[in-house]
């Protein structure tokens, strides 16, 4: 079979695309994304990227007022582009520290496709005797009430919980949860959380804040 030859788009700049036969080649350049650590029905968690400072900061102003209740957020004067970036470096440093996993969860199906929905974190990771962490998440208030929470929590957990290496071979997570946080108590509770009855108070946000303790133990 004789090759076809190759045609240039003609243009009074570089071309940005070539045909070959019938096909056309697009050779502008593409954003390669991070591979995805977990995947859910709908949703895909990576770590944050530069390209995701938009929809972060976005999701965040919508939200702020109910995540400044149960989590730290900026800093006194930080702004919402240093908190992005902080946020960023902070889950990179910490992932290969082995300390925390700290992901990002992105809606991959339906008809909110492509949307950032929030962070979801396994923090203060402990391989001792006993393998712990403790999870918190936050997501974009404007998606509550569709089922993603109750999704990205459970995804989140079961890896945590699964055996080493696939998952992340945790005996147990705990989260620490405020009284008056009822969404996020029976997402907890949904996903195999129960009282331990413990309690804790929690800087947040300048606030000593009283937290309950919940536990999910590997079966």
């Amino acid at each position: 079979m004789t090759a076809q030859p190759l045609h240039a788009v003609t243009s009074s700049t570089k071309p940005s695309c070539v045909i070959v036969g019938k096909r056309v080649i697009d050779r502008r350049p593409v954003e390669v994304l991070p591979r995805p650590d977990l995947n859910t029905a709908r949703l895909v968690f990576r770590l944050l990227n530069p390209g995701d400072q938009d929809a972060f900061i976005d999701a965040l102003a919508h939200s702020r007022s109910n995540v400044r209740r149960w989590l730290p957020v900026n800093h006194e004067g930080e702004s919402d582009e240093h908190f992005f970036h902080r946020t960023m470096m902070r889950a990179r440093v910490q992932d290969i520290e082995g300390v925390s996993w700290r992901r990002a969860a992105f809606i991959e199906r339906g008809e909110h496709a492509g949307r950032f929905l929030g962070m979801f974190n396994l923090i203060k990771i402990q391989r001792g005797l006993e393998w712990s962490c403790e999870a918190n998440w936050w997501i974009d208030s404007r998606l509550t009430g569709m089922g993603y929470g109750s999704e990205a929590s459970q995804g989140v957990i079961d890896h945590a919980l699964g055996e080493h290496p696939i998952g992340l071979g945790m005996h147990v997570v705990r989260g620490f949860i405020c009284k008056d946080n009822p969404i996020s108590i029976a997402v907890a509770q949904k996903c195999g959380f129960r009282p331990t009855g413990n309690h804790d108070l929690l800087d947040i946000n300048k606030a000593l804040v009283h937290h309950d303790e919940y536990a999910c133990w590997a079966r």
